[in-house]
């Protein structure tokens, strides 16, 4: 199955995955903010998707519902709903390998998240940007 993720970024600030990585295209212009951005990553094209902000809100709630349901410590979940509530952009990972074939893939989630103070959401888990998990399936493979 081809990677996918998301990273929930909290910061206000312009997004630019330029300054994260050296190969980056997308469709921003001088008065138009980008939807996507594809990033060249070990020799292969990745798109992050930005979404549009008209359907974030709902998309978060949708995300806290989710992250409610699980079956963790009640403070864990808190901390966790209280953090991703303060979401400014979502970027959607699309790729055609999976994270085992391009582990380049994997590290670009971390890399968006630790600059621009966001979250990393894979394999139906939340985890900060140094790759510890806050929620999700993965706590439990984690500790």
């Amino acid at each position: 199955m081809p990677a996918n993720g998301a990273v929930y970024i909290q910061k206000e600030e312009k997004i630019n995955l330029a300054d994260v990585f050296d190969e980056v295209n997308s469709n921003k212009g001088l008065f138009r903010k980008a939807s996507y951005y594809d990033v060249v990553l070990n020799g292969e094209t990745v798109r992050f998707n930005v979404m549009d902000p008209s359907a974030l809100q709902n998309h978060i709630n949708g995300f806290l519902s989710y992250i409610n349901s699980l079956d963790h410590d009640q403070t864990r979940k808190e901390d966790t709903i209280y953090s991703i509530s303060h979401t400014k952009t979502v970027l959607g990972l699309v790729a055609s390998s999976e994270f085992e074939d391009n582990h380049a893939i994997w590290e670009s989630l971390f890399k968006i998240a630790e600059k621009y103070d966001g979250f990393v959401f894979v394999n139906n888990s939340v985890l900060l940007p140094n790759g510890g998990v806050l929620v999700g399936p993965m706590l439990e493979t984690s500790t």
